[in-house]
């Protein structure tokens, strides 16, 4: 191994807790800055990490090409100069440039300035997450979300006693695991079918370790079969991360009731809910912005020259 480079392991279920004390603290409420993303989305980026000198760095091993090794922000307090400086020593012990993947505002700004014209920062709007206030997202409070409420009161005088939502137990896995399956096949023709698959594969990992993955959710039965699921984790303190949010699309509004449960019955003491990125999908994304969300978090792909 080359003699200034990191040593990094893949993440596993064991290492959830060390990786929470540096990306809870410093992620910046970040979706992607989480160890249940890193450990649930190992097949689509290959997420290893490296504890070193009070930091927290992240190799994404997937994204990687001829040209650059790709990592996440260092996390950790100290020196941040010399953290980013040891990523570029760590790629350069490979013979690689460096790439950083979905850099926040913040950090783009102190690594371009810490380092002049070293680098090229630019923004991918596709990747900018959606950050709404939980205590409105809870009640579709104000003029703006009037008709999401109207849209909830709807399904609810359509179905009434017939559906109910309680929180995710293991005794729900079964059922929601049919569900997914169900989920999948309605989704087929009208969605890319390998993203889906990935995304199957993904919510497969989170359901069979949920426990372990501190996720928190709700699923909604309509005459006792499940109709919708919807689940995600702490970030921190202040951010909930929306990590899964699938309903049967023949049910009306049904996605606008599990947005609003989830923040009620699985963000509540969170300030904010993160509904994730629309990765540049237009419907997605009109979706998203209907919600009113609080602010954009930027995000920034950056290159070394």
């Amino acid at each position: 191994m080359p003699e200034d480079s990191l040593t990094f392991d893949p993440v596993g279920l064991a290492d959830y807790d060390r990786i929470y004390r540096y990306t809870s603290v410093y992620g910046e409420g970040s979706c992607q800055h989480s160890p249940v993303s890193m450990y649930s989305l190992s097949e689509k980026y290959g997420d290893s990490v490296c504890e070193r000198g009070g930091f927290l760095y992240t190799f994404r091993s997937r994204m990687c090409d001829d040209t650059y090794r790709v990592y996440l922000a260092p996390f950790g307090g100290g020196d941040l100069k010399a953290a980013y400086q040891t990523i570029l020593d760590d790629a350069a012990a490979h013979d690689k440039k460096v790439k950083f993947h979905t850099l926040t505002e913040s950090a783009a700004g102190f690594l371009t300035s810490a380092f002049p014209d070293r680098f090229l920062a630019a923004e991918n709007r596709d990747l900018a997450e959606y950050i709404c206030r939980t205590q409105s997202t809870a009640a579709f409070a104000g003029g703006q979300l009037q008709r999401r409420r109207r849209e909830v009161h709807t399904f609810w005088h359509l179905y009434g006693d017939r559906a109910s939502i309680h929180s995710i137990t293991p005794e729900d896995m079964d059922d929601i695991l049919d569900f997914k399956q169900r989920w999948l096949s309605m989704s087929e023709g009208s969605h890319d079918m390998a993203a889906l698959k990935i995304e199957s594969r993904m919510i497969d990992r989170q359901l069979e370790h949920f426990d372990e993955l501190k996720l928190t959710g709700i699923v909604l039965r309509i005459d006792g079969r499940v109709e919708g699921i919807s689940y995600g984790t702490r970030l921190n303190d202040r951010y909930f991360d929306g990590l899964v949010e699938k309903g049967n699309r023949s049910v009306p509004h049904i996605a606008k009731v599990l947005r609003m449960e989830s923040a009620k019955q699985c963000a509540g003491g969170c300030e904010y809910f993160n509904m994730e990125e629309d990765v540049g999908v237009p419907g997605l994304r009109t979706v998203k912005m209907s919600y009113c969300p609080e602010y954009l978090l930027r995000k920034f792909i950056v290159i070394e020259r």
